[in-house]
């Protein structure tokens, strides 16, 4: 995997730029969205400061999605995905986002895994502090953003409600990745509860 996709986009796109107007919705500049691309296609070296130097977030954003979907970079190993599709009916979807999680600790090993990790935790960013325009309130788009990223496939909104709504859930809980003590405790309590309410 391009070590640029794993680290360089995911912190340019962070920190005081995830407020940014139109981020991972506009593009911006066509040809700085292509020029940024092909930087990261390419293996760039010096792809980070470059971003620094022009600072545009929207191209950057788009042109990091855009790398996403040509390369079919996989952001969850295909058992957590087979978790979300299965049989999941009348599961919590904070507990199903918990066991997913929890997944990516024994699934990926440790370059894929902090891809995923820096995903998860930039879209939870966004989830939480990104806007679409400076003056509407707060939409929570960020499901629908990431759905073919996450869930590649010839038809990536089949079973769209659920999907969504554990990516969702996927987001809010990312920051557990960096606790997996926390994590595994989170999701005993989650499961003691879910069982608990099945038996009663």
């Amino acid at each position: 995997m391009y070590p640029q996709a794993t680290e360089v986009m995911p912190k340019q796109c962070k920190q005081n730029n995830i407020g940014v107007y139109g981020l991972f919705v506009t593009g911006g500049s066509t040809m700085h969205v292509k020029k940024i691309y092909e930087k990261i296609k390419s293996g760039y070296p010096n792809l980070l400061e470059y971003l620094r130097l022009v600072h545009a977030p929207r191209e950057c954003a788009m042109a990091f999605h855009q790398f996403l979907s040509v390369f079919q970079v996989q952001v969850l190993p295909q058992r957590c995905i087979d978790v979300v599709l299965g049989d999941v009916v009348g599961v919590p979807k904070r507990l199903i986002a918990l066991d997913v999680l929890n997944l990516l600790h024994e699934e990926f090993d440790d370059t894929r895994l902090h891809f995923a990790k820096r995903y998860l935790q930039l879209m939870r960013r966004y989830t939480l502090y990104g806007y679409l325009r400076p003056t509407e309130v707060h939409v929570v788009i960020t499901p629908y953003l990431a759905l073919s990223k996450v869930f590649p496939g010839p038809d990536p909104r089949s079973n769209m409600k659920t999907k969504t709504m554990t990516l969702l859930e996927l987001f809010l809980l990312a920051q557990l990745l960096d606790d997996p003590m926390s994590l595994s405790e989170q999701l005993h309590q989650a499961c003691a509860s879910y069982w608990q309410t099945n038996e009663d």
